[in-house]
């Protein structure tokens, strides 16, 4: 499957290069390599910590999103949630959330497409949230006109993302009839078909008023979390923000994310990171030295995590790269 996004793979580790270049050019690196030596490491030991449970939580909310689906134990998708987010570090496109709906439905024994569909609502939650956190942050930190016209860009697509999906929730015949008058040859068409069936079942969330508020409210302190870990990385570096300064940066970053980059978000990771912690005017030489230290535990507690997962699920990882297909039989 990785051959044929080859263009792709290949786009994304130039984008990376230049925003990594763009990023450094900014910084006197010699500076920034000192700040990294003397920073106060004995601060990030509860900030790992505090990182980890972001994974508890997103694997509490998961839990609630599978539940009109399949029931579990709280935890039972702790392993395959890592998983995801762990692959996303590894091999590029985001692939990492097609392999863990494949895991996730194999594990469990439920639709692979179904848990695509929660995956995708789940990603929804995550960027509506950073929306409204940008207007509950415009109170209290002025931008640009055209930054907030970005931001609502992205709240009328999304939104209407969203609301085009519980309509598809709502009414499968209908989303089905529309997809069979698509000129397209008669064996797509049948697989769009079918796809769609198993994928709405995934969506049954937004009809699920209680189970949707609660993902909600769980996705609000993941990255209130999240952003606490931030605060406290900046701290070891001497740089003192606010929480509501983390949660600025974290969902700049968040947004950096959407960029094709190479494995791990490089480039985009650090070029957002900066420049979000430059805009609350702090020295770029400490604000890279803090984004790199961030970035580089981010990936650590995820690499760990996920080890430790494919451990104990006793997953290959020959088995996990094979994700070409992810609806069974197909």
């Amino acid at each position: 499957m990785l051959k044929k996004h080859i263009f792709k793979i290949l786009l994304g580790f130039l984008f990376s290069a230049v925003l990594i270049f763009l990023t450094l050019r900014q910084v006197n690196f010699r500076e920034s390599l000192e700040l990294i030596k003397n920073a106060n490491y004995y601060i990030l030991i509860p900030g790992v910590l505090i990182y980890a449970l972001t994974y508890v939580l997103r694997s509490i909310r998961y839990y609630f999103m599978l539940s009109p689906i399949k029931k579990t134990p709280v935890l039972k998708n702790f392993p395959y949630t890592v998983l995801g987010f762990f692959m996303n570090n590894i091999i590029p496109l985001r692939i990492g959330e097609l392999i863990r709906a494949k895991v996730t439905g194999e594990r469990l024994s439920v639709s692979r497409s179904s848990v695509l569909g929660t995956i995708v609502i789940e990603r929804l939650i995550d960027v509506i949230i950073f929306v409204l956190f940008f207007f509950v942050i415009t109170i209290v930190i002025p931008f640009p006109e055209f930054i907030k016209k970005t931001f609502y860009m992205c709240a009328v697509i999304f939104g209407a993302a969203l609301a085009v999906l519980f309509l598809v929730s709502k009414s499968e015949a209908k989303a089905a009839a529309v997809i069979s008058k698509i000129p397209v040859h008669g064996r797509i068409k049948d697989f769009a078909v079918k796809f769609l069936e198993k994928f709405a079942g995934g969506l049954i969330i937004l009809r699920k008023p209680k189970v949707f508020c609660a993902a909600f409210i769980l996705s609000i302190l993941v990255w209130v979390t999240e952003s606490f870990f931030l605060v406290l990385t900046a701290s070891s570096c001497g740089i003192n923000i606010s929480i509501i300064g983390g949660i600025f940066v974290v969902i700049i970053i968040g947004i950096g994310a959407i960029i094709p980059t190479a494995p791990g978000y490089i480039g985009a990771f650090e070029f957002m990171g900066v420049t979000a912690l430059a805009a609350l005017s702090v020295d770029k030489d400490a604000a890279f030295a803090c984004i790199a230290i961030y970035h580089f535990l981010q990936l650590m507690t995820i690499f760990t995590l996920g080890i430790l997962s494919i451990i104990k699920e006793k997953i290959s990882f020959s088995d996990l790269f094979k994700f070409e297909k992810i609806e069974e039989g197909s």
